[in-house]
């Protein structure tokens, strides 16, 4: 873990980016407040999609369809008189 002052930070932002993909880095400014720079792959504010057991029953889904394992509705029936 490394605690770097913003000042830092803004003069080697390459450099402590490349090293938050390896270690914690902390930006301490002042005396009491403390922010930690993260590397994400992606970043979203949706729980069900940052679920990884959603995306996975998404992803077997979508492997379903591409081989046809899938059944087309007849929009003239209900939904129950499709399933049954």
């Amino acid at each position: 873990m490394v605690i770097i002052s913003p000042s830092e930070l803004r003069g080697n932002l390459k450099k402590y980016l490349d090293l938050a993909e390896k270690e914690r880095v902390i930006i301490q400014r002042g005396k009491s407040e403390m922010f930690e720079l993260t590397k994400k792959d992606r970043i979203s504010e949706d729980d069900y999609f940052d679920n990884p057991e959603n995306l996975k029953i998404i992803e077997e889904g979508i492997t379903d369809i591409k081989k046809g394992n899938f059944q087309t509705l007849d929009p003239k029936k209900s939904l129950w008189e499709n399933i049954l």
